[in-house]
């Protein structure tokens, strides 16, 4: 064999690595059921991003921030990607965001059972104490509309608040208010809390890939596929089923 054909075959085993070693990096936090540092039990949408990439060949690295910093590193193009948000019209300026969402789940807003609380447009949020976490989109949407929120740098800070008394309602998850409530109290206060019947909305969450880094498109649509691949297989419900004991 002679040397040209043998440079000729290391060249195609190098790029044959390369591609299948392909690695996307995450900037995510604490968000259980959906993403958790440090609860197995806690990183459902890591599983199913873990998953999609898988079926397209890609592996995932993940690391945890706070909300604010994980999008702000994207947003910069030091990761490829965070999750789980919202799209926003700023959003899909900002990032490159893929067709297919990861999960569907009611925002709600989340009480004491003792607060009397209801609401039925925006404008009856400012007879209350409002929390809302920094970065998430209802932070600008307060703003707004006149609302004075109070903000703190993450969600637990929201849920001890209520419990004091210092702020009345928090939107968020339903899934994962639920999860966080009985993650952090006793099960006597766990039973303090309540939510409005009534959903604010019903989120679509999805994964923001950076447009500063060279891949950002290409990764949205290798996403896309890989997350479908699932979902016609049954892995993508049988995942919902392991974290959720159903399906959504």
């Amino acid at each position: 064999m002679n040397k040209t054909v043998l440079f000729c075959l290391a060249a195609v085993m190098i790029f044959s690595n390369v591609y299948a070693n392909e690695t996307v990096k995450l900037a995510i936090g604490d968000w259980a059921p959906y993403t958790s540092e440090t609860d197995p039990k806690g990183n459902l949408l890591e599983k199913v991003v873990t998953e999609a990439f898988k079926a397209e060949g890609v592996t995932v690295e993940y690391s945890y921030f706070p909300w604010k910093r994980s999008y702000v590193n994207v947003e910069q193009g030091k990761f490829d990607g965070t999750f789980p948000w919202n799209k926003t019209p700023e959003r899909d300026d900002a990032f490159y965001i893929h067709k297919i969402s990861l999960i569907q789940d009611d925002g709600v807003y989340f009480h004491l059972k003792s607060k009397e609380f209801d609401w039925n447009t925006i404008e009856d949020l400012k007879k209350y104490k409002v929390g809302v976490t920094i970065g998430y989109k209802q932070e600008e949407i307060y703003k707004n509309n006149g609302i004075e929120a109070d903000t703190v740098p993450d969600e637990i800070m929201n849920f001890k608040k209520i419990l004091a008394g210092r702020i009345d309602v928090y939107q968020t998850s339903k899934v994962v208010g639920y999860a966080t409530i009985n993650k952090l109290f006793s099960p006597e206060d766990a039973a303090k809390f309540t939510n409005h019947p009534k959903a604010v909305e019903t989120d679509e969450y999805y994964i923001l890939f950076s447009r500063k880094t060279p891949n950002g498109k290409e990764l949205a649509d290798k996403f896309d596929s890989g997350l479908k691949k699932i979902k016609e297989s049954g892995v993508y419900d049988k995942i919902l089923v392991e974290y959720l004991g159903s399906s959504m």
